[in-house]
């Protein structure tokens, strides 16, 4: 990812027509996003009668798709709980088994900025800085109002990169 940057950035800088050059980094943001999604799911009402996972639902019934559960689930995704940004080089996958910001109609408008705005600052972090998490810090991920957070924010150690 830092070569794909360094590939695209000068003194530090990165051009906004850049960004949707980066495939790499585009992946480490969707394979982040699927492994800590933002909000672990959503609420949905049935608008008609529906069979879902067997299950006949009337309609009216509300139903609450689970993000995290599905972006873990080993038939879409060989070993889930790995790190694993290729996965998403040169492929789009489902609606069905990728949905960080929901899916469907009431998608999350802000999908496409927040995206193009990771990608941005993760871009201009690595043109101009080496970061690493702090030491001793373990992330622990909990749940405030309809988001999950790491629970005491996320202290990384910054240094300057050289010239």
């Amino acid at each position: 990812m830092r070569a794909e940057v360094d590939g695209v950035t000068a003194s530090g800088h990165v051009a906004i027509e850049d960004v949707g050059r980066l495939e790499y980094l585009d992946a480490v943001v969707r394979e982040t996003l699927r492994l800590n999604p933002v909000i672990p799911d959503v609420l949905r009402l049935v608008k008609r009668p529906m069979r879902i996972g067997g299950v006949d639902l009337p309609a009216g019934v509300a139903v609450a798709p689970n993000i995290h559960a599905a972006h873990r689930r080993p038939e879409a995704w060989p070993e889930p709980d790995r790190f694993r940004p290729e996965r998403f080089v040169g492929t789009r996958p489902s609606p069905y088994e990728f949905f960080p910001f929901g899916g469907g109609s009431r998608r999350c408008l802000g999908m496409a900025f927040a995206l193009y705005e990771m990608k941005v600052v993760l871009a201009t972090l690595l043109a101009r800085a080496d970061f690493t998490l702090a030491p001793g810090y373990r992330v622990r991920v909990v749940r405030r109002n309809i988001t999950w957070v790491p629970s005491e924010g996320m202290p990384v150690v910054l240094a300057r990169r050289a010239a």
